[in-house]
């Protein structure tokens, strides 16, 4: 590869670090009227790493010194779920603080006897109680209702003990306004509502009993003058008012969080999604600086046809623009580089592109005209001109299709696989840029340049990665052998990326990035886009990590894409769906 050219990293059993880029387009595009040539294989990924050991072992990788997409955010109640977790085990330990301190002032004081081993069973009983659940809530998966309100109860509990061992109107109950407003941001409105409306009971309840002249108050640090029942009817009123102060605030200071977060995971998957574009943007600039003006080959004869100028341009080949010399008709006629031509490994890969290409006879691949033998002295393959635009450049006019135009898509590119697997070609490159909707109507895929066929030994990549990480699927994101089943998968991203505008999986970096697409979910398709739950459990199915539990053929994926976008799934598609999704739930946004 020339200094300075970026590569599409691939992935199959078979090209160590071949890459798209490295083949050009086997249908070279003709523009109409208003409409700009592309080249199919954008530059819009890093290289693959040589060695994935990392990634079948389930390690992810070392994290990039550009790492500055690395932080994915959470919906705003995960998020403040999250918050709140930790939180509550910062409280507790707070609390362990709190309970050496008071049970430290018990030698010092004079109180009754009985008061005394009251407030000290409460604290022991409490630290029991804080450290279980300061272990179990290490599990968030435990951080449930039930356990909240009885460590919630206990505090409540030993904050009024604390109460009436100091005084019920010293500053004792300023540790209770912090427990109520602690407990009161908790996601679970009615365990705040009752923790609080609990706290309010036992407060009134003790004020009440010293208020009425039944008892006076009983704590270490109460007054000893004689004090009205007016004014303690009003300290009692003033304190009762700071407990509904800190639960409202609390509330309050929740909301606005909530709302704060979700407006930040709005902004950050809008810029996901202009990321999405300008990374296609500026593959596209790449790619139309490298065409365009005459070649190596320009004006010679190839075959039966004569060659105008570039059209396309990568590390192992070139497409010209051709004509028949006999008919005048118009071709795309794809070259081996002169600097390849010495190199066995990419003669063979070439020609391996010419038996896919030429294997394949369906009105959703690009049709080949001519292809050479290995006799000749220059290797090409002539394909039909094709006159329209690839979905790559419709996505980055519009970010997001409706799902009647993506289900379109889907229908015609499923009918292109099941004609490849049934002549036994994997594509492994399937990607926007690919994809060709012609003047037609037609959706058409295109370049087989890293396409298997069947009974390929596998010498050309030796398990190593070809293909697009974004589109990958995850056995060949492993160096795995694949089917077409890695290809629906692949399909199925694209997909993804045309209904929600952004990519399944992103990352800093390539290593990154695979490890996400072997080992992780996309965030909830739901999530990112109006969409009905079947089409969730659609794509759990069409991008599910193991091969046998996504969609056999293309036939099969469509029609169940079809049902899923109208909410009438089979049903047992959806159990399949469920099932998945419970075994390995979607990432965060």
């Amino acid at each position: 590869m020339k200094s300075g050219e970026e590569r599409e990293p691939s992935a199959s059993e078979d090209d160590p670090d071949e890459t798209a880029l490295d083949h050009p387009p086997t249908g070279t595009l003709i523009p109409r009227s208003g409409e700009q040539t592309a080249p199919t294989a954008p530059l819009d990924v890093p290289p693959v790493a040589s060695d994935l050991a990392w990634v079948a072992a389930g390690k992810p990788p070392a994290p990039s010194a550009s790492a500055s997409r690395s932080i994915s955010l959470t919906t705003a109640a995960d998020a403040m779920r999250d918050e709140e977790i930790e939180r509550t085990r910062l409280f507790i330990s707070m609390g362990w603080v709190i309970t050496a301190i008071a049970m430290c002032t018990v030698p010092f004081v004079d109180a009754p006897r009985g008061m005394t081993i009251m407030f000290i069973t409460g604290l022991v009983i409490g630290v029991i109680v804080s450290v279980f659940y300061h272990r179990s809530f290490a599990d968030p998966l435990r951080y449930t209702d039930r356990a909240l309100v009885t460590l919630s109860v206990v505090c409540m509990i030993n904050g009024h003990l604390a109460v009436l061992f100091f005084g019920t109107y010293s500053g004792a109950p300023m540790l209770v306004v912090v427990g109520i407003h602690f407990v009161a941001r908790t996601e679970l409105r009615h365990v705040a509502r009752w923790i609080f409306v609990t706290a309010l009971i036992c407060y009134a309840t003790i004020a009440g009993v010293i208020v009425s002249g039944l008892i006076d108050d009983p704590g270490v640090f109460a007054s000893d003058r004689i004090i009205g029942r007016a004014p303690l009817a009003a300290a009692t009123v003033f304190v009762l008012g700071t407990y509904v102060l800190a639960y409202y605030t609390a509330r309050t200071f929740r909301t606005a969080s909530l709302t704060s977060i979700e407006e930040l995971q709005r902004a950050t998957r809008l810029a996901s999604q202009r990321e999405a574009l300008m990374e296609e943007l500026r593959a596209d600039l790449e790619r139309a600086l490298r065409v365009g003006g005459p070649g190596r080959y320009t004006d010679q004869v190839v075959g039966n046809f004569k060659l105008g100028i570039v059209l396309g341009r990568g590390a192992m080949g070139e497409v010209y623009e051709a004509e028949h010399v006999g008919t005048g008709a118009q071709a795309a006629v794809k070259l081996l580089r002169r600097e390849q031509l010495a190199d066995p490994t990419q003669v063979a890969r070439f020609f391996r592109e010419v038996r896919a290409s030429a294997a394949l006879i369906s009105p959703h691949v690009v049709r080949v005209l001519d292809a050479s033998v290995p006799e000749e002295a220059v290797p090409f393959l002539a394909m039909e001109r094709l006159h329209g635009q690839t979905l790559g450049e419709l996505l980055r006019r519009e970010p997001r299709l409706p799902p009647a135009e993506t289900l379109e898509v889907m229908r015609h590119a499923a009918a292109g696989i099941d004609a490849a697997a049934a002549a036994g070609i994997v594509h492994r490159d399937l990607k926007p840029q690919n994809l060709f909707h012609t003047a037609e109507g037609l959706w058409k895929i295109l370049d087989f340049g890293v396409a298997t066929l069947r009974g390929d030994s596998g010498t050309l990549t030796q398990g190593e990665a070809v293909g697009t990480p974004y589109y990958m699927a995850p056995e060949q994101a492993q160096g795995l052998r694949v089917d077409s089943r890695a290809d629906l998968y692949a399909l199925a991203a694209i997909a993804y990326r045309a209904l929600t505008g952004r990519y399944p999986f992103t990352g800093p970096d390539t290593p990154a990035l695979l490890y996400a697409v072997v080992h992780r979910m996309p965030p909830r398709p739901g999530e990112l886009a109006d969409l009905h739950p079947d089409v969730d459990r659609w794509f759990a199915l069409a991008l599910a990590k193991s091969p046998d539990a996504r969609f056999a053929t293309g036939e099969a994926f469509v029609v169940a894409l079809q049902a899923a976008l109208a909410g009438e799934l089979d049903p047992k598609l959806r159990r399949r769906g469920d099932a998945l999704i419970r075994k390995q739930p979607w990432e965060n946004a």
